[in-house]
């Protein structure tokens, strides 16, 4: 009777094939993924321009729709659209320009961090439970992508392990450190989080901002007439958009 004599197993090398081959298979699909290693391996990457009215592009949610509040159309030579890691934390690097309106670049990287936080929930907790705090998560990624406070990000992400048990607090955070903003700022926030299904789904424009007055309880807009003036909401956005978008 032969006797079999087992052969080691040679290491696999990094990124090879499931065969042991260096080399991907000819014809199989090649996903091209944006890293950040930060050493000498790195590619050289270039950043490129945005098309105003472009749908869509890989690691950004768009949402280029400027009905979600009512400001003046203001010019700008291109703004920055910040890469957003998969726990929804700013990188610090310029992912692409863009030459677009203020409101944009808000609602896109609003929209971005939230799906990031909406996906690690996920991971976490049950689909239920995480949509029925999609509202809190939209909050949360609205005051991080206006503040940049890695210290707040990292208090939302641990709650987010277990929304069940601490899901009402990523709401309480977020309300006490942005009541002390000024009255345009804190309509600019609630004029977002009230379009939490538009920037959590594929739809290109957000429901009329009119229905805002009659949806929105317990606050001092409660008519479009109470609503801080237009100048004013014009140069928050702008100012928010340009924090945003600085590096």
């Amino acid at each position: 009777m032969k006797k079999v004599i087992p052969q080691p197993k040679t290491p696999r090398k990094k990124g090879s094939a499931s065969t042991g081959s260096p080399f991907p298979k000819k014809g199989s699909p090649v996903t091209v993924v944006f890293t950040l290693r930060g050493d000498d391996s790195d590619p050289e990457y270039k950043i490129s321009m945005i098309n105003r009215d472009c749908p869509r592009k890989k690691a950004i949610s768009i949402k280029s729709s400027l009905r979600w509040i009512d400001t003046f159309k203001t010019p700008n030579g291109g703004l920055n659209v910040p890469f957003i890691d998969d726990l929804g934390r700013f990188t610090g690097t310029t992912l692409y320009k863009w030459s677009c309106d203020p409101r944009s670049i808000i609602t896109t990287v609003v929209s971005t961090i939230a799906k990031r936080l909406v996906r690690y929930a996920i991971r976490h907790n049950k689909f239920r439970i995480v949509k029925k705090h999609y509202k809190s998560i939209v909050g949360a990624a609205c005051y991080y992508a206006f503040t940049k406070d890695s210290h707040f990000w990292d208090r939302v992400l641990f709650f987010t392990r277990n929304l069940e048990k601490r899901g009402n607090l990523i709401h309480r955070l977020r309300l006490f450190f942005s009541s002390k903003w000024s009255d345009c700022k804190r309509f600019v926030i609630s004029q977002v989080i009230f379009q939490t299904h538009w920037l959590l789904s594929r739809g290109k424009c957000p429901r009329d901002k009119l229905q805002f007055y009659e949806g929105i309880k317990n606050t001092i807009w409660r008519k479009p007439e109470s609503a801080p003036p237009r100048t004013m909401l014009t140069n928050v956005v702008r100012e928010i958009a340009y924090a945003i978008s600085s590096i």
